[in-house]
């Protein structure tokens, strides 16, 4: 069984751009032999109501893969990229993976 990946996209960075975006990101889910399961969007700038709820979903499914335009839609919110890459990693064991780096 392939490994799930989930994505993550924050809505104010995708500038109209979401389906060309998840298109990219389930092409590198594809070329690394994953599943791409489903793109978590964060409607509102700052308020990580996608991301816990992506968080929680890693758990559920015992997935640990999330992939992201790029590192980009990780910063931004109230909590620095650098945090929230370490909360996913600590609360879900996930690696993040971005389009571009």
């Amino acid at each position: 069984m392939e490994a799930l990946i989930y994505g993550y996209v924050r809505d104010d960075l995708a500038d109209g751009r979401s389906e060309e975006l998840e298109t990219a990101m389930c092409g590198l889910a594809q070329s690394a032999g994953m599943c791409f399961a489903a793109t978590f969007h964060e409607s509102t700038p700052g308020d990580g109501t996608a991301f816990a709820e992506l968080t929680a979903e890693l758990k559920r499914a015992d997935a640990h893969h999330v992939v992201v335009p790029s590192l980009d839609h990780l910063a931004g919110q109230t909590i620095p990229r650098d945090i929230l890459i370490a909360k996913l990693a600590h609360e879900a064991e996930a690696q993040v993976w971005a389009v571009e780096h």
